[in-house]
């Protein structure tokens, strides 16, 4: 998603979408979403573009790591940190750990687990730099729909949506139909991944889910590096609400 942050700031930079600017001038509090949050890098530039707004900030993530990562954040009156994974179902599922490259492929989805690939091309790089390198790790995580985080949380709208969870954004869009139909999200920045033989009729399927709810893409970009020496593709995607 850095490449996401880099369009974001662009576009507050040099005013390519005025739109996206007044979601931040005209309201008093502004609440972010980080999806995958990992080490909170996303959520960092934020605050630094916001510093002068009042803002809530949601963190996401299932990397028993991650806490560590972010303590500094967690400590923050603004920011809620939640250990739970955002998914299609409010219950457990499995949790495919990446213990070599914990940033990419860590995922409910056995994506990249699943590709020769594209592990042996990441180990044989790592070894090159005399890195460590493990195989991935299974444990069970809690799940919940962002429909139901949203209505517990009594949220009533969402600035920034920001998305990154390595292969599951179907189930992610799945648990999140009713906050989508309602408009309740201004901006959705989303890295979409799937195997390359099944890559373009995932996107063109949450294309379509998010135009059917008053959603139009402003920018997307291919993630070569994922693509490479493996089996899957990659691309982030920014998306507007049209609604109001």
């Amino acid at each position: 998603m850095k490449k996401f942050i880099y369009y974001l700031l662009n576009m507050f930079a040099h005013n390519m979408e005025t739109k996206i600017v007044d979601i931040l001038k005209r309201k008093k509090k502004i609440v972010i979403f980080d999806v995958g949050c990992f080490k909170g890098v996303f959520s960092r530039k934020v605050l630094n573009l916001i510093k002068q707004k009042k803002s809530t900030f949601y963190l996401f993530d299932i990397n028993k790591n991650t806490k560590n990562y972010i303590s500094d954040l967690i400590s923050m009156k603004n920011i809620n940190f939640n250990e739970i994974a955002l998914s299609d179902k409010n219950g457990t599922s499995n949790y495919n750990f990446n213990r070599f490259f914990e940033s990419s492929g860590s995922s409910l989805s056995n994506l990249f687990k699943n590709d020769s690939k594209w592990i042996f091309s990441r180990t044989i790089f790592l070894k090159m730099l005399f890195q460590k390198t493990m195989s991935f790790t299974k444990y069970k995580v809690k799940t919940i729909t962002l429909d139901s985080f949203v209505k517990k949380s009594k949220i009533k709208n969402i600035d920034i949506l920001k998305v990154d969870i390595d292969g599951s954004e179907l189930e992610f869009l799945k648990g999140a139909k009713n906050t989508l139909k309602k408009n309740k999200v201004k901006l959705i920045l989303i890295e979409i991944n799937d195997k390359k033989s099944t890559f373009y009729q995932k996107e063109k399927k949450i294309t379509k889910m998010f135009n059917s709810n008053n959603y139009h893409l402003i920018k997307k970009h291919s993630n070569h590096s994922v693509s490479f020496f493996s089996d899957a593709r990659s691309g982030d995607y920014l998306f507007l609400c049209n609604a109001n």
